[in-house]
């Protein structure tokens, strides 16, 4: 016989046998239904979740656990915090404080010796007399009827045995601020994952956070530099809170993307130096922001809030069982992020802790921007406090994510995805109809897209170089991109739809010139203006560094990736900016405010147009008999009036 708490006042008993008598703490409950094999009983009061562990059925004590309680709505009303959590640290004493009202018993364990916690109404606590700086600790939690051993969600370091307590004012100070970037839809993204992109170059701390700052020889500068030469406004890193499935002291042992979360305040120790110094990774991602925005750079990252990697490694099951995790009407696990856990984020103390943590984040290391993860899997009232919350800290912060229009088990008017984009004006989405149009349905490889010479869609195109505004309020809500860490690169998917092999550079210089002068957020993946490839692999996030790492050969054809880069931060993408275009047998011309008539050509056929006007920009060669111009590979071609 099992016996399960159900709601506040509801008890399930999974048993057939004939029940005459249900006594919980002194109190009769009153029978409500048999339904199958499970007999339904009430309470008159709220059940006092941290105290009810036993039961009596027919005068026979039996242990009481927790059931479907956690993820009812009404337990989700009942108990709330807006106080601060994890460690609150000083030289004279240190507060342990952890969310967790159906714990029976907790304990902070330290140096070996138990500490036990009090309750107080929802939260466990206790403070303790003493330097308690750097200890190592973990929790005792009784749930049940037995102890589990769990690390503080709240930690801002440890691993995934113990948590540590640290005083993250001991760390360096930044002497740079924020990115002083206020107009999103000139922003130029650079999407890149830290090992990648120095695994290939002589540089010291090669692979790690310093990697990025430290001088190259191949690129005779740090790479950070080689990025905003190339004239990006912002890079964008793969996750680097703290993840699994890697070794931080055998970093070639595994490679990882990193979209599998461990921990959401601690930095992951992979990409430093010394990883197993617990302020030493703290100090080094400081001094890369801190880089990054004294050469202008803004510094974005990737995060992931929408699933973990495996629900019972994630602290907060252990804590409050359930709670943490998105259920459909049957109460059953979704798995609409297709790894088993989809995270709550409706639910007050989960909605919170992702606030707390992007709030540490910020203010902790200065951060510009952030990139949520299957963002259509989160619901829209997150999305909008921690846009609130975010811009006390920095108001020019950077929102965007996948919104994807995902099914997913809340009400369609809550997701947050691209058909609700009015609802959260101030997130951008990466636009997928741009890239399906632009390269070709992601899923289809063997199609081609416009950019690559297929003009199926061709009437398509006009609307999306004018920003989507058939779908998106603002220039500002489009990120506009054929490639990125997902799916294969844009070379590789060419191969794969049958382009010549002596053609895929010209389309692909095509593709990224088309980007820069479409209207809306610019975004390249790492590699991407290298012709990046991955040796046909789709989905790389744990294939070795031969195939993920970044091939620095430097083409010739990057001083034109750099022109057409400073032409539209001068000339074009303003919201204000007026674009006319017209399609003329397969050849799309755009007049920007009168002043720049911009010929998009896909195809390798002769046109000839009758230009008067100075041709400031060519994406490839062309012939000029007559007077004319003679266009006679695909490209992208600029006559300033």
């Amino acid at each position: 016989m099992q016996i399960f708490i159900d709601d506040y006042n509801l008890v399930r008993i999974e048993s057939s046998a004939y029940i005459y008598d249900v006594n919980l703490l002194g109190e009769k409950l009153n029978f409500v239904e048999i339904k199958g094999d499970f007999q339904y009983f009430k309470t008159k009061d709220v059940i006092p979740l941290h105290i009810a562990d036993k039961i009596y059925i027919n005068h026979k004590e039996y242990n009481l656990q927790i059931g479907l309680v956690t993820i009812k709505e009404d337990f989700n009303k009942r108990y709330q915090y807006d106080g601060v959590l994890g460690v609150i640290y000083t030289k004279k004493h240190t507060t342990f404080k952890v969310f967790s009202p159906v714990a029976k018993e907790m304990f902070v364990v330290i140096d070996d010796i138990k500490h036990q916690m009090e309750y107080e109404n929802p939260i466990w606590k206790i403070k303790l007399e003493g330097d308690f700086l750097d200890k190592k600790y973990y929790y005792l939690v009784r749930i049940n009827n037995t102890f589990e051993r769990v690390i503080d969600p709240y930690a801002k370091a440890g691993t995934d045995q113990y948590s540590v307590v640290i005083n993250v004012r001991n760390t360096n100070k930044q002497t740079s601020d924020f990115l002083p970037f206020k107009n999103h839809e000139e922003a130029i993204i650079y999407e890149a994952h830290i090992r990648d992109l120095t695994y290939n170059l002589t540089v010291l701390e090669k692979k790690n956070y310093l990697g990025l700052i430290n001088p190259s020889k191949e690129l005779k500068k740090p790479v950070l530099n080689y990025i905003k030469d190339l004239g990006m406004t912002h890079i964008q890193l793969l996750p680097i809170q703290d993840f699994y499935e890697v070794d931080i002291n055998d970093k070639d042992k595994q490679y990882n993307w990193g979209y599998n979360p461990k921990q959401y305040f601690t930095l992951s120790s992979w990409y430093s130096s010394k990883p197993n110094d617990h302020y030493e990774k703290i100090n080094e991602f400081k001094k890369v922001v801190d880089y990054a925005h004294s050469i202008n750079l803004g510094v974005n990252i990737d995060v992931v809030y929408n699933h973990v990697y495996e629900r019972g490694l994630f602290p907060y099951d252990k804590l409050v069982p359930g709670y943490f995790y998105r259920h459909d009407k049957n109460y059953q696990p979704t798995n609409s992020s297709f790894v088993g856990n989809d995270v709550e984020t409706t639910n007050y103390m989960v909605r919170k802790l992702i606030i707390d943590s992007l709030v540490y984040l910020t203010k902790t290391f200065k951060i510009d921007g952030y990139r949520f993860d299957l963002m259509g899997l989160m619901d829209i009232e997150t999305m909008l406090k921690i846009e609130k919350e975010l811009k006390k800290i920095n108001p020019r912060i950077m929102l965007y994510g996948e919104g994807w229009n995902m099914d997913n088990a809340l009400e369609p008017s809550l997701r947050s995805n691209m058909n609700n984009n009015k609802l959260f004006k101030s997130y951008a989405h990466f636009n997928d109809q741009y890239r399906n149009i632009m390269r070709g349905e992601q899923y289809n490889k063997n199609e081609r897209g416009y950019l690559s010479g297929n003009n199926k869609h061709i009437k398509r195109v006009p609307d999306l170089l004018k920003g989507s505004k058939n779908m998106f309020k603002t220039i500002k809500q489009t990120i506009n991109y054929v490639e990125c860490h997902d799916n294969h690169t844009l070379n590789d998917q060419m191969i794969l739809a049958g382009v010549d092999k002596k053609d895929i550079k010209i389309y692909q210089d095509f593709a990224n010139h088309v980007i820069a002068i479409s209207k809306g957020i610019a975004f390249y993946h790492a590699g991407q203006e290298l012709y990046r490839e991955k040796d046909l692999i789709n989905d790389s996030y744990n294939k070795p560094d031969s195939i993920n790492s970044i091939k620095w050969k430097i083409p010739n054809s990057i001083t034109k990736f750099k022109e057409i880069i400073k032409i539209r931060k001068q000339y074009l993408n303003k919201d204000n900016k007026i674009y006319n275009v017209k399609i003329d047998n397969n050849l799309i011309i755009i007049n920007v405010d009168n002043k720049l008539n911009i010929y998009l050509k896909n195809d390798f056929t002769k046109n000839s147009i009758n230009e008067k006007n100075e041709l400031i920009f060519n994406s490839q060669a062309y012939n000029k008999p007559n007077g004319n111009y003679e266009l006679l590979m695909p490209g992208v071609y600029i006559f300033r009036k």
